[in-house]
């Protein structure tokens, strides 16, 4: 007698030849994908991949091809239907693959990208917050959510993140919104005059914390664009004396700020002389 536990049920035993071989199909189109892909040919490339998973959906790996095929086709701000479906495809595919996979960093910053790119800026934060919640001594995830607030145009809430945040990246970060908050009130005609002078105020802030904390010359470009908000406060203020006052400050710093880049041109050039001769020494 044949033991039951060798025995299969029919259509089971019809079925696995059909499995293996699309198994192998899957492989083929898959294969085929890569060397498109490598080509830059990611149209067809992109097909591939999609027949491929659709012929064996366990090959989930190939989610990341996926992902990076569409978001090699997608063009950020544009609105073309076709286009926009690149940006959903891209979006979909490394959120099935991070379920398989979830440890691939890069991925990560990709499927961000993809959320900023198609303005999704909601499900980006709650996906930090995931990330912070597995991780929550991980830096990244701050500079991840500050990102994130500064693509929305969210600056005060990047602004109180930035304050927030520990570590080598803080400065820099804090320098970032400050030259954004001096872009948004010189460039962007949208805002009105109450919140660009937030916008100013906040830009002056985060300048003043990094001019605070960098020695001379290195703060130098920090107080340029502390100059540069005060000249944009001055536009802002409607009482005479008080603008002249400000546009005084603008100056004073401007000559500071040129005076700290000759100093640290001056650094630079002695760095330079004194790292020639110890390698001539060695020679």
């Amino acid at each position: 007698m044949t033991p039951r536990s060798l025995v299969l049920p029919a259509l089971a035993v019809l079925l696995l030849p059909a499995l293996g071989c699309n198994k192998v199909r899957a492989r083929v189109e898959l294969k085929e994908g890569n060397n498109l892909y490598q080509g830059e040919q990611y149209k067809p490339a992109l097909d591939k991949f999609q027949k491929g998973l659709a012929l064996d959906p366990s090959a989930t790996f190939a989610w990341r091809s996926v992902g990076l095929t569409a978001l090699a086709l997608y063009r950020p701000g544009d609105e073309n239907p076709k286009n926009k479906e690149y940006g959903t495809t891209a979006i979909g595919a490394f959120e099935k693959y991070l379920a398989d996979f979830p440890d691939d960093d890069k991925v990560k910053d990709y499927l961000l990208t993809s959320y900023v790119n198609e303005k999704q800026y909601d499900r980006a934060l709650q996906f930090v917050d995931q990330l912070g919640q597995k991780n929550p001594a991980d830096p990244k995830v701050s500079n991840y959510r500050i990102n994130i607030l500064m693509q929305a145009g969210r600056l005060a809430d990047a602004f109180e993140v930035a304050k927030k945040t520990q570590g080598d990246s803080r400065l820099e970060v804090l320098d970032s919104l400050g030259r954004l908050a001096w872009d948004k009130s010189y460039r962007d005609p949208k805002f009105s005059l109450e919140d660009r002078a937030k916008i100013v105020d906040m830009g002056l802030e985060a300048e003043k914390l990094v001019m605070d904390a960098k020695p001379e010359p290195d703060n130098a470009d920090a107080v340029v664009y502390y100059n540069l908000l005060l000249r944009e406060k001055a536009k802002l203020e409607l009482d005479g004396d008080k603008k002249l006052a400000l546009l005084a400050d603008a100056d004073k710093y401007l000559a500071k700020a040129t005076e700290l880049k000759k100093q640290a041109k001056e650094k630079a050039a002695k760095q330079a002389k004194e790292d020639a001769a110890k390698t001539a020494t060695k020679a």
